[in-house]
């Protein structure tokens, strides 16, 4: 009987950490599409990328208060609550047609990002022990790339019937809700973990810098990406999604493995190996002429960002107090999401001077530099 309620909390969590992914890169390729239907308003470009941003910023500032009401309310109550927002605000770009209104629902979809991830990193922190948190932390990860590969492929094909159709992806949770509320408990017995308080701050900073740092270079992808393909590479909308998917993909197979992984590397050895392949694969995107080239790049982007984000996640619930899980969470999450929203408003600059794959190429070095420091730091 526990091993069936074991696996109902496994899918109902996995089911929430897919939402995350969805909050983003849903409406990735349709960004295109948006700038071309918006184009009577002045810098639609930027503009039009503020779809994924707005909703990172708006994660970014609110997350941190919505670890706290995670910590003094519970868990769930916070959970559905932004279920229901994610939900409204995500697809408020399928029956409502006009810019500015869709940037105010994505807003609301940050802020139900913000307590969704929170809320569900705090409870993984609270079912699981470090043994069994590993084991799962690879399930999760194979759960993003999977609902990845299928929100993205989604989204890819219904914008090429109309610009507003993958919107209507964000009314898929509806279907979440009924396993979510009979799967999961409120926690009252909490697994401890060895930390000094007065030590917590210091060992926490460089994980939410890490989380920053992750995302300011992944978010690249469905910033950049899709004006390379249109733009640059002349192709469509669906490359797009299939582009990522394949990353997705590979970023799932890569995340089933953590478990084995961790048991044999520390987690500053698994972020070089990880930043090593991201590098090689941001190379490979700078270098390519042609769509079909550009999928060689999947590979190595899936291996780096499936090991990045399961070894962040891990990290943090190792180290963390469970007294302070909501909060702590509400932190990592702000760090996630700033790194999100400045990804695309810092490495414009680079992209105006040296264009799009000038700006893989530059990146790719110092993430190469990155990754060698941190093996050769980890060595010592």
């Amino acid at each position: 009987m526990q091993k069936i309620i074991s696996l109902k909390i496994k899918i109902a969590l996995m089911l929430i950490a897919t939402m995350s992914v969805m909050s983003g890169i849903t409406i990735v390729a349709t960004l295109p599409l948006i700038s071309h239907t918006f184009s009577q308003i002045e810098n639609i470009d930027f503009y039009s990328k503020l779809m994924l941003t707005i909703p990172s910023i708006v994660v970014a500032i609110f997350a941190p208060l919505s670890g706290m009401v995670v910590d003094k309310f519970g868990r769930l109550k916070p959970l559905y609550v932004g279920m229901t927002l994610f939900i409204i605000g995500g697809s408020s770009g399928f029956y409502i047609h006009d810019f500015w209104t869709i940037l105010i629902g994505r807003a609301i979809l940050g802020v139900g990002v913000a307590l969704l991830m929170t809320s569900s990193m705090a409870l993984i922190g609270d079912y699981f022990n470090d043994e069994d948190r590993h084991k799962y932390m690879s399930l999760q990860g194979m759960a993003i790339g999977i609902g990845g590969i299928i929100f993205i492929t989604s989204g890819g094909f219904l914008a090429q019937i109309h610009w507003s159709y993958p919107f209507a992806i964000y009314l898929i949770p509806l279907l979440f809700f009924p396993l979510i509320i009979n799967a999961l408990y409120e926690p009252h017995n909490e697994h401890k973990v060895h930390v000094e308080k007065g030590n917590e701050r210091a060992v926490l900073w460089p994980v939410y810098v890490s989380a920053f740092f992750s995302m300011l270079l992944f978010y690249m992808l469905p910033t950049q990406l899709p004006y390379l393909i249109v733009d640059v590479l002349k192709g469509s909308p669906s490359n797009i999604g299939i582009m990522i998917a394949l990353s997705m993909f590979v970023n799932a197979l890569t995340s089933m493995q953590y478990a084995k992984i961790k048991a044999r590397f520390s987690y500053a050895t698994i972020f070089s190996f990880a930043f090593g392949f991201f590098s090689l694969g941001l190379f490979i995107i700078s270098q390519v002429s042609t769509v079909n080239d550009l999928y060689y790049s999947s590979i190595f982007m899936g291996i780096g960002f499936g090991l990045i984000i399961v070894n962040i996640n891990a990290w943090f619930l190792s180290v963390v107090e469970p007294s302070r899980r909501g909060r702590a969470s509400g932190v990592l999450a702000s760090s996630f999401f700033t790194g999100q929203f400045f990804s695309p408003l810092l490495f414009q600059p680079i992209v105006l001077a040296y264009g799009i794959q000038g700006l893989f190429l530059s990146i790719s070095i110092i993430t190469v530099l990155i990754a060698i420091l941190i093996f050769v730091n980890n060595k010592k």
